[in-house]
């Protein structure tokens, strides 16, 4: 059979290779290179944002700690104390050297000592910003069985509150011997050996 050379094949180049193979649909490949180099650039722009909150974070950190300010924001723990009993007083002494004597209150109910303060404080500097400094506390003690609780003075200074109660007297004490006494139906010792004898 013979054919027409059109329709044979041409056996130097394939015949894919002599045509170029187009597509109907429009090219994908510049699409998704422009979405990575966005997302490329969104990620870098989040990066360097992040760096810049960082920058901010850690020169906050340092103007706080620099400053003195920074603790005294809001203290709100208890001053120590130190508790003394001698043969005649209980003492109580209070480190409060950041109050004033108006500042600091004390209150009695029955046998408890309520003792607080209240301290507030504000600086302006010359550059128009300022600090603020509150400090408060609160303080409940119990007081001992041995002392009067009508007798409670209080007194300030050099920075320390000083509560003082004096102790009760004791009675004198005097020695006496205690009898003891026995019950019919006990017997003693010596009753059992009288009985056994007879």
């Amino acid at each position: 059979m013979l054919c027409s050379p059109v329709f044979q094949p041409s056996l130097g180049i394939p015949f894919a290779f002599n045509m170029p193979v187009r597509s109907l649909w429009p090219e994908n490949r510049p699409i998704f290179i422009q979405m990575e180099n966005e997302r490329l650039r969104q990620m870098e722009e989040r990066r360097r944002r992040v760096e810049f909150i960082d920058q901010v974070h850690q020169l906050l950190l340092k103007e706080v700690m620099n400053t003195d300010s920074a603790t005294e924001l809001s203290d709100s723990k208890s001053p120590s104390y130190k508790l003394e009993k001698d043969g005649n007083c209980f003492c109580l002494m209070l480190d409060t050297k950041d109050f004033l004597p108006e500042e600091l209150t004390v209150k009695q109910v029955g046998r408890k000592l309520l003792v607080s303060g209240k301290h507030e404080k504000k600086d302006e500097a010359r550059n128009g910003s300022y600090s603020y400094k509150y400090q408060e506390f609160r303080q409940e003690l119990e007081l001992p069985e041995d002392v009067q609780p009508d007798a409670v003075t209080c007194s300030f200074s050099n920075g320390q509150l000083q509560i003082e109660v004096p102790s009760l007297a004791l009675p004198a004490v005097t020695e006496r011997t205690v009898p003891i006494s026995t019950s019919p139906a006990m017997k003693t010792q010596q009753e059992r050996s009288a009985e056994e004898q007879e």
